[in-house]
């Protein structure tokens, strides 16, 4: 049993989708993360060592239950404990505080990037000027240098810092950029000089109250300050190090995409077990009898078995401190966008294969998707880092782990379009117009192929059930097939018999997979059995004849096509009877 299953059963994680109150959903969020960070019980030197304990919390299913929650605990967690953490050993003066993050009594945010400055935050305008009197004068020049979504809205009566990264001004000489701790609010009211524009809601996601916060002149101590105020000798390298939390950020927020495939293949398989159809003869077949619903579904159980054992072996890769550094962030971002590549097109396949219930948010999968597109721009937009990752390979800088299996055709696949990608650096260079109009274009799929690989490898080395490594492998094959026959390692009609004998082998196993993933605790959808639909409409607010007396329109109120509503009419047949309509409807 998982740690958190109690939590997730609570009154507190009775999530009401459609809650109008996004203020109120929203500081429930706050409530949300506090109770899993109690359950983990997180110490400062789990977070700055980036304990066992610190990759279980990421990956534990609660963290998809509410995407509000896990974006705010991975913020308060990772990017400000972990931030300030750094630091501690020379300021013994922040232990205080970061003592209240771990325990909640704070709350800290991470303003990093800026209205218009997203991913080129090297050029952050935000401003940090040296006074005399040895203070800082923290300003926001314009309107484009407004820090962009960090959450700093005052909520639950507990005080907020956050790190605000500002460039360091020193009798007049621009000294790159540091991070300042800046107290936001006091949990009901904003700082002096301090102001928080309220984004709308993030479209089907559980909302977060994301602000645009700027600073007029707010005069900061001299303690605020993260670092020294020297200029150092490359101001990008110095840079990246500050933000090296993001990095960690890059593989433990995409962790969570593993849980949120298993409980969307758990509630697509168990919803397509009990929706059945009549065949011609009058008897009844559940729709899961049918391929074209086993393939969607056999294959996110499949991924998710793969990607549990590829999300051990890249926690392994990357907490591996004898490896190059650029080495160890670049399985991040490989893993990062095989999860999201993943999760994404499962959840949108499985979302339609459930019909109609697929669109509605309270049977969890359409909403799931929506925040899991959050973490696809946060900690590093996906395709800007393998572009990244692609153009430092290409040219040699540091390499990726190699493949255990050379011979299987995954490993084939990736060596020979990395390859082509190589050649053409070699050519022209990785900054020539050929490398961006050929290369490009295909990084992000080509990240995708080594990721392909590496969590292959990593199923075979942690014996995941042949079976659905041979789904999987089905999956991503076909994502490229034309190369595979291209070269001559497969036909159309010996992929097609590949595919159908993986998923042949797979129905009778199924179910006893679904279940090992150990997520029913963390079910919330009612589409999964005929007694949770039946409480769940049962718990719907009900119009009947007498309650609908106080929402009839009032028809002396004229249209905004001036045809009032006595007028209108249905057009019925001769044949037609209200008995009739009401039966196909």
């Amino acid at each position: 049993m998982r740690l958190t299953a109690d939590l997730c059963q609570s009154e507190l994680f009775n999530i009401q989708i459609n809650d109008s109150d996004n203020l109120q959903q929203a500081e429930k969020s706050y409530l949300r993360a506090e109770a899993i960070s109690k359950v983990y019980g997180l110490t400062l030197e789990d977070i700055l060592n980036v304990s066992p304990k610190f990759w279980q919390m990421h990956t534990d299913p609660i963290m998809s239950i509410d995407g509000a929650a896990s974006t705010l605990l991975t913020i308060q967690y990772n990017l400000v404990v972990g931030t300030l953490g750094m630091f501690v050993g020379e300021r013994k003066d922040l232990e205080p505080l970061l003592q209240d993050l771990v325990e909640y009594k704070t709350i800290g945010h991470f303003c990093l990037t800026e209205v218009g400055h997203g991913l080129n935050a090297l050029y952050l305008q935000t401003t940090a000027t040296l006074q005399s009197d040895g203070t800082f004068d923290l300003h926001t020049p314009n309107d484009q240098a407004g820090k962009y979504m960090p959450p700093t809205i005052p909520v639950l009566g507990r005080p907020c810092i956050a790190l605000v990264f500002a460039q360091l001004i020193v009798e007049g000489e621009h000294r790159g950029l540091r991070p300042f701790i800046v107290t936001i609010n006091d949990g009901y009211c904003m700082s002096p000089g301090i102001k928080a524009k309220l984004l709308p809601r993030r479209s089907g996601a559980h909302p977060v109250n994301h602000a645009i916060t700027s600073f007029n002149h707010v005069r900061l101590p001299s303690t605020a300050i993260l670092g020294n105020l020297k200029k150092p000798s490359s101001l990008h390298i110095h840079f990246l190090l500050s933000i090296i939390r993001v990095s960690v950020g890059t593989l433990a927020l995409s962790s969570i995409a593993l849980s949120v495939l298993q409980i969307a293949s758990h509630i697509a398989y168990h919803y397509s077990i009990r929706r059945t159809i009549y065949k011609h003869d009058g008897s009844e077949i559940n729709i899961l009898s049918f391929r074209t619903q086993q393939i969607p579904v056999f294959t996110a159980v499949a991924q998710s078995y793969v990607l549990q054992a590829f999300t051990k072996h890249s926690i392994n890769y990357f907490m591996d401190q004898s490896l190059d550094p650029r080495s160890r962030h670049g399985v991040a971002t490989i893993y990062k966008a095989v999860c999201l590549q993943h999760s994404q097109s499962s959840q949108l396949e499985l979302s339609e294969r459930c019909g109609a219930q697929g669109l509605f948010g309270y049977n969890q999968i359409i909403t799931q998707y929506s925040n899991i597109q959050g973490v696809a721009i946060a900690e590093g937009d996906i395709l800007v880092l393998t572009i990244r990752l692609v153009s430092e390979l290409c040219i040699g800088r540091y390499s990726l782990p190699q493949t255990s299996n050379p011979d299987s055709l995954l490993a084939k696949h990736e060596a020979s379009i990395f390859e082509e990608c190589q050649a053409i650096a070699k050519q022209y260079g990785h900054r020539s117009k050929e490398f961006s109009s050929y290369v490009l274009p295909k990084c992000r799929s080509v990240v995708e192929a080594m990721g392909h690989r590496i969590a292959y490898d990593a199923a075979v080395a942690d014996e995941v059930p042949q079976t659905l490594i041979d789904i999987y492998m089905c999956h991503v094959i076909k994502l490229d097939l034309a190369w595979y026959i291209e070269k001559g390692l497969l036909t159309r009609a010996q992929f097609t018999h590949m595919e159908a004998e993986a998923f042949d082998k797979a129905i009778p196993l199924m179910h006893d997979w679904v279940e090992q993933m150990d997520v029913e605790s963390y079910i919330k959808a009612p589409i999964v059995s005929d007694d949770r639909w039946a409480k769940f409409v049962k718990s719907l607010y009900c119009y009947d004849d007498v309650k609908n007396a106080s929402h009839v329109v009032d028809t002396n109120i004229e249209s905004t096509s001036n045809v009032s509503v006595e007028n209108m009419t249905i057009p019925t047949s001769s044949n037609t009877s209200e008995a009739s309509i009401n039966n196909k409807i």
